[in-house]
């Protein structure tokens, strides 16, 4: 004849411990993979897809579902299209500058994703994607595909986290960066107060504090063979003002201790909107950090 075994303390204890160790497995699964609660708000990013067929447009219904089509992260759904003639900028030898004209085929599609969001001090993040601005987003959805470039994010109102790093380094450098040949829609995603990382190192390169902008000129050989210079409408060159800290080496300074500054070398920055490849300028100052 069976009896029923009853629960002693031992067991109790048991069986709590087993609880915590589940409860710890899965705590450390989300510190390993990022999985944190976060408070989400509507956002928004535009891409632009370059001399596409113009049947593409007709294929993105508003409300479908977007996808980045390199791994099938979802970003959101469609929002809103635009078509719009596709414009290619050439020189013209008879008239001596740049002039724009439309391509009969073909059009320029302006696809606006709409998703759920939030903002870390380094990225907006939408869906499972960090669009940037001037960045490239393959993205797909039912009955289309293309490679694409965001053109625009728009935060709906969210409010961007202060992010008060500053680097390493006993120095302080006060640098210029250079992005050229930018479309106007393109230079308000980089203010004053924003910070820019090395994409490759991921060191803090500074804070923006100064932006200009001059019209882009273009270099080029004239079929005679002389050298011209000519602006390109429409077309600016970005000049933004970081403010960073640095370590000495023995072969010269190292921004955050990790990213050189040297000035003619170029490479990948980003902030939490922006993503270009810009080249030192000029080095204006650098000294001991206040």
């Amino acid at each position: 004849m069976k009896t029923k075994r009853r629960f002693n303390i031992i067991d109790v204890v048991l069986i709590a411990l087993a609880m915590l160790a589940a409860a710890g497995v899965f705590l450390l699964r989300d510190r390993v993979t990022g999985n944190t609660a976060r408070e989400t708000a509507r956002m928004r990013c535009v891409v632009q897809a370059a001399w596409a067929p113009e049947d593409m447009a007709n294929q993105m219904k508003e409300g479908a579902q977007v996808y980045r089509s390199t791994d099938g992260k979802y970003i959101g759904t469609v929002a809103g299209v635009t078509c719009v003639p596709h414009e290619e900028v050439s020189y013209s030898a008879t008239e001596g500058r740049f002039i724009r004209y439309e391509c009969t085929e073909g059009c320029d599609i302006y696809l606006t994703i709409e998703g759920d969001g939030y903002v870390t001090e380094r990225d907006v993040v939408i869906g499972e994607v960090t669009p940037k601005v001037c960045g490239e987003l393959a993205v797909k959805g039912q009955g289309f595909a293309r490679m694409a470039y965001v053109v625009g994010l728009d935060l709906m109102g969210a409010e961007l986290p202060e992010n008060n790093s500053v680097g390493t380094g006993n120095l302080e450098a006060v640098y210029v960066v250079q992005f050229t040949d930018l479309r106007e829609m393109l230079l308000s995603s980089v203010k004053e107060g924003d910070c820019f990382y090395d994409k490759t190192s991921k060191a803090l390169l500074g804070e923006v504090i100064d932006i200009s902008f001059k019209d882009h000129i273009e270099t080029m050989l004239a079929p005679g063979g002389e050298v011209i210079q000519a602006k390109k409408d429409g077309r600016y060159d970005m000049y933004v003002t970081l403010r960073g800290r640095a370590v000495e080496k023995a072969d010269g300074y190292y921004l955050d201790g990790m990213s050189e500054l040297k000035v003619g070398a170029s490479l990948i920055m980003n902030s939490q909107r922006f993503e270009r490849t810009g080249m030192f300028y000029a080095l204006e100052s650098i000294g001991a950090a206040k």
